[in-house]
């Protein structure tokens, strides 16, 4: 490999990395944001009612503020490709305002529940970013439908004595989404990695793990309502068990 080559390969995996480190510090931030809100808004003391209300009022407003930031952002972001100018900083502003919308939103509609999830869903977006940036395309595709499929399998267990049709909403668009994933690989497979003109993934890429991080996704959501909270249980340690292979599976092979 030649010096330049190997200054542009060092060059790329700096800049995956430096975008990996803000990922995981966002993440932080917005745990330290939802633990205070998880402090002073869910788990509040007699004299603390007010202040609770007046944070889940403030979140409701909040949100739509951070809404219309993220759309501003979006917008910058596009003109600034569109002139071929710096398009980082508009999409850190985007991607900044579009968690604290999504946090707020969550938070303040599901309170305490909806704490809960985002204590999970937080650094499980760190963890997909880190992936795509660090590791193979293919895994980020594997891991997104495991995790879709892990969401669905948590909601079931939390919500379906709550609020059932919620849980069907849920599991219709979770299933749409890995339906059409494995469309999209499907698709990627007979275009040798590309999608139109665009490069997605390598030519050589293996797409059995899609398939069946697919199958095995569809699959969870197929069995659950028949079986209940211990089937999804069952599906839900099984995904997990199928991510820790593929994680190991993929870290074989960038070695």
């Amino acid at each position: 490999m030649k010096k330049e080559e190997r200054l542009a390969k060092k060059k790329q995996e700096d800049q995956a990395l430096n975008r990996v480190l803000l990922w995981f510090g966002g993440a932080v931030i917005l745990e330290f944001f939802l633990l205070l809100i998880n402090r002073f808004g869910v788990h509040f003391n007699t004299q603390q009612i007010d202040l609770a209300a007046g944070i889940f009022q403030f979140l409701r407003v909040f949100a739509w503020v951070c809404l219309a930031c993220a759309a501003a952002g979006i917008i910058w972001w596009a003109v600034s490709r569109k002139k071929g100018g710096r398009s980082f900083p508009a999409g850190v502003c985007a991607l900044v305002f579009s968690s604290l919308f999504l946090c707020s939103f969550v938070a303040g509609m599901w309170k305490g529940l909806g704490v809960q999830f985002l204590y999970v869903a937080v650094p499980v977006a760190a963890v997909l970013a880190l992936i795509y940036y660090l590791y193979q395309r293919e895994f980020f595709l594997v891991a997104l439908q495991g995790g879709l499929a892990l969401f669905a399998m948590w909601a079931y267990r939390k919500l379906i004595y709550v609020n059932r049709w919620l849980v069907y909403g849920i599991f219709l668009a979770v299933g749409l989404l890995i339906l059409a994933a494995l469309l999209c690989s499907a698709a990627l497979q007979r275009g040798q990695g590309r999608l139109g003109k665009v490069r997605v993934l390598p030519k050589k890429a293996n797409y059995l793990p899609l398939y069946l991080a697919g199958a095995l996704a569809l699959l969870s959501l197929v069995i659950t309502f028949p079986l209940g909270s211990t089937a999804a249980y069952v599906c839900l340690i099984g995904n997990v068990a199928w991510l820790f292979g593929a994680a190991v599976y993929y870290t074989v092979r960038l070695m």
